[in-house]
């Protein structure tokens, strides 16, 4: 089924052009007629420079917000962690700039641009003064360049102009024939919603000196000219000509000076550039469409015929709006979702961020930081069951770098071994609680659980690896150090062990007539110690560990306290009954438990699925877009696929302004646009069709019932298997495994139609295959 997204007019805004990247280079490309413009990031421009954040002896402060909480005084524990324990923002992603090119012909006709998601490969043809034209753009990983063919059909019809701006400082010069361009980062830039006058600030002393770019930008032609002109490029008479854009800044490291490091970056953007020019535009294409379809063909999924793929994109999704009718644009925005984690995040890359790697804006929303208490750990809910594994590396180094900068936050705020991170970081990996002491800012400000959840990557990573290098020597040690935080803040109450005072992501409640975050405890804070816990305590019997930390752990686990239910029969957030400000609030913290984690199943804890589920409905079908994408994965996870189906058509709504669901481009909006909910409900739909957890497979648990007929393969399964299913009129026909390690899985199918549950146990052996036929309840499964 091959994939395109098409528009028959040029983008008008930013969220109608279409995405390019290669992990570390972003392009968004609006394909105009008489001017392209392509607007640029890498994803290394930030704002700031490596200073600590964390203030001295701030654990006086929590401490006595601590005793307040156990008092119930919540409003002035909140209060005081305001005051005195929240600090200084994050730092903000960059945009690096725009390419113009100004076209010398009339206006056109017979317009079409195209993104194919399998090739990464963005293409526009039209035609103008009785002349073909076509642009062909692709960003390499492998060359690590931006290169585009533009071409006429008549021989000598192709002359434009080329142009560099940026909204950072920056200078552009031609020499020898190129165009170069170097940027430079500010010192510091505040979140937009700060609305201070001044946010975007430079400074004069090296070592508070921003982060530095270097971009060359070559145009070839064979038969045309290029010349110097009005400080950019000129094309003449050319038949053919192509740009090649590369760059690279001097960041040199989370803890490094940039202006004061001295690491090389122009010379190496210039052989990156180079090397490209030698290679040629044919090869250089090859090249990167081998690379990019070796990883996108790896999955597949096909409800039947797409009888729209003559329908233009934005058309597509007017009528979809309207009607509600078109069964495979789901496909779309699974296959869009792998697309985007194939485009933005990739080994040596940095991690994805709030938008991925696009951004055109030195304030964007929420800074385009890395957003720590759901969203950046949704950016990677994908990576393995989509069977994008490689994908993850750039999570796992941010990991790395907030362990690193969480002990000092650890010690001055809780005196505390171990290390810990709050609700947001950037890429200098800072860990402290951000909030400038602005009164309200408690209920996202204060959230000491990110570096817990974090850690269920890295658990997740060896989970489908089964990779014992990971986990015994990146995992497991990042893993501890986590867990020795909280076993040392956790504190007895009422019999268990607990830890507070606590939020529940940016959610409150009402307490004396007043909206309220902070409470003793809450569902999702005891969820993900207790998984972290159980985590580390299944890698220590794994690596074979037993030590004093293991048998901490397993006191600890024993007393923990537990999730409870309310009187009418959900699962409750805070500690205690406490009314809810927002009933129908986006974050679903407390159900943490049943997704990502998967301490509550419908198999092991149905009491605990059942709240689950009221918890759910309770909380509506509406949300922002990253919402959206975990209650897909939480509606998945109870095993209802219509209600799933429900939530992706609601994310299909088509945002055109102030509104969650999908953007012209199928950007995934907040709104504003927000990359998480793309890859959240890419997730949702591999859950639909296949979940494991503790060496269990379900087939199709949560099919819903207008997928009556398809099929799908490559997805992955803990334990290194990879599946592929089809299945007809609701009912599964066949499925394939294939097993990279020596794994024993117990195989579920619930088979509706003949009220039957099949369950299957296969020992497999690493290179193996294994083919089951399905009929009328029973089952055939055999190596193929």
């Amino acid at each position: 089924m091959e994939l395109k997204l098409w528009y028959e007019k040029p983008a008008e805004k930013w969220t109608e052009a279409l995405p390019l990247g290669n992990g570390r280079i972003g392009a968004m490309v609006h394909g105009g007629v008489q001017e392209e413009k392509i607007c640029f990031n890498e994803d290394t421009l930030w704002s700031g420079y490596p200073r600590d954040k964390n203030e001295p002896e701030r654990y006086v402060y929590y401490r006595q917000a601590r005793e307040l909480a156990r008092e119930h005084r919540y409003r002035e524990a909140q209060q005081l962690l305001e005051e005195n324990f929240t600090g200084g923002f994050t730092e903000s992603y960059m945009p690096m700039g725009d390419m113009h090119l100004k076209m010398s012909h009339g206006t056109c006709g017979g317009y079409r641009r195209e993104l194919d998601m399998r090739t990464g490969v963005h293409k526009v043809t039209y035609q103008a003064d009785g002349c073909d034209y076509t642009r062909t753009a692709f960003l390499s990983y492998p060359a690590q360049v931006f290169v585009m063919r533009l071409q006429s059909e008549k021989k000598g019809g192709l002359s434009f102009t080329l142009s560099f701006d940026s909204q950072l400082k920056h200078t552009v010069a031609v020499r020898e024939g190129n165009l170069e361009v170097r940027g430079l980062c500010p010192s510091h830039a505040d979140p937009h919603y700060l609305g201070t006058a001044e946010p975007v600030t430079y400074s004069d002393k090296k070592e508070e000196t921003g982060i530095r770019y270097f971009s060359l930008i070559q145009v070839e032609t064979a038969d045309g000219t290029v010349e110097s002109a009005d400080g950019g490029l000129r094309v003449s008479n050319a038949t053919e000509a192509v740009v090649y854009l590369g760059v690279r800044s001097n960041f040199a490291g989370i803890d490094l000076s940039p202006e004061l490091a001295g690491k090389p970056y122009e010379e190496p953007c210039r052989q990156d550039v180079e090397a490209a020019v030698k290679k040629g535009f044919a090869a250089l294409l090859a090249e990167h469409e081998k690379d990019f379809a070796s990883y996108y063909d790896r999955v597949s999924l096909d409800l039947g015929e797409d009888e729209k793929a003559g329908v233009p994109t934005y058309e597509r999704l007017c009528s979809f709006r309207d009607t509600g009718d078109d069964r495979c644009l789901p496909v779309y925005l699974f296959q869009f979702g792998r697309y985007l984690t194939i485009s933005a995040s990739r080994p040596g890359s940095q991690a994805t961020n709030l938008q991925g790697i696009w951004n055109d804006s030195t304030l964007p929303p929420w800074s385009s930081n890395y957003t720590i208490n759901i969203n950046t750990e949704m950016n990677y809910w994908p990576a393995f069951p989509c069977n994008l594994a490689e994908m993850n590396e750039p999570l796992v180094n941010l990991i790395r770098g907030i362990r690193v900068k969480g002990r000092g936050t650890a010690e001055r705020y809780y005196q505390a071994p171990g290390f810990v991170s709050h609700h947001n970081t950037d890429l200098w990996c800072s860990a402290n609680p951000v909030g400038g002491k602005r009164r309200g800012c408690g209920c996202w400000a204060y959230w000491p659980m990110s570096s817990g959840w974090l850690c269920e990557h890295l658990y997740m990573q060896y989970e489908y690896t089964l990779d014992r290098d990971f986990l015994e020597q990146t995992a497991y040690p990042i893993m501890k150090e986590a867990a020795l935080f909280y076993l040392a803040v956790l504190e007895e109450e009422g019999g268990y062990l607990a830890f507070g005072p606590s939020t529940s992501p940016e959610n409150s409640f009402l307490w004396e007539g007043e909206w309220v975050a902070v409470s003793r405890t809450n569902a999702m804070t005891m969820t993900i110690i207790r998984e972290l816990f159980e985590n580390c305590r299944k890698a220590g019997r794994i690596l074979g560990i037993r030590d004093e930390f293991q048998e901490n752990l397993e006191a600890a686990l024993g007393r923990l306290e537990p999730l409870r239910m309310g009187a009418d029969g959900t699962l409750l957030e805070w500690n205690e009954e406490l009314p809810e400000a927002e009933p129908e609030h986006r974050h679903l913290s407390h159900l943490y438990g049943m997704f990502p984690a998967d301490l509550i199943t419908p198999e092991k804890t149905p009491e605990l699925a059942e709240a689950c589920r009221k918890s759910l409905l309770a909380r509506g079908f509406e949300g922002t877009g990253w919402s959206l994408g975990w209650k897909v994965n939480l509606w998945a996870r109870l095993k209802d696929g219509d209600t799933a189906l429900r939530l992706i058509k609601r994310q299909l709504h088509l945002a055109e302004g102030n509104e969650a669901g999908t953007c012209p481009n199928f950007f995934g909006s907040c709104p504003p646009f927000q990359i998480d909910g793309n890859f959240g409900v890419a997730s949702g739909i591999a859950e639909m069709l296949l979940q494991s957890r503790d060496g269990q497979i379900f087939l199709l648990p949560a099919l819903p019932a207008e997928w009556a007929e398809g099929s799908v393969s490559g997805l992955c399964a803990k334990g290194g298997v990879e599946v592929s299913m089809s299945w007809k009129e609701g009912r599964l026909t066949d499925a394939k495994l294939y097993f990279t390690k020596d794994v024993t899985v117990v195989l579920h199918y619930r088979d509706s139609a003949a009220n039957k549950d099949v369950t299957l146990k296969l020992d497999g052996r690493a290179g193996e295959n294994w083919q089951g036929t399905w009929k009328e309840g029973s089952v055939c499964l055999e190596k193929a």
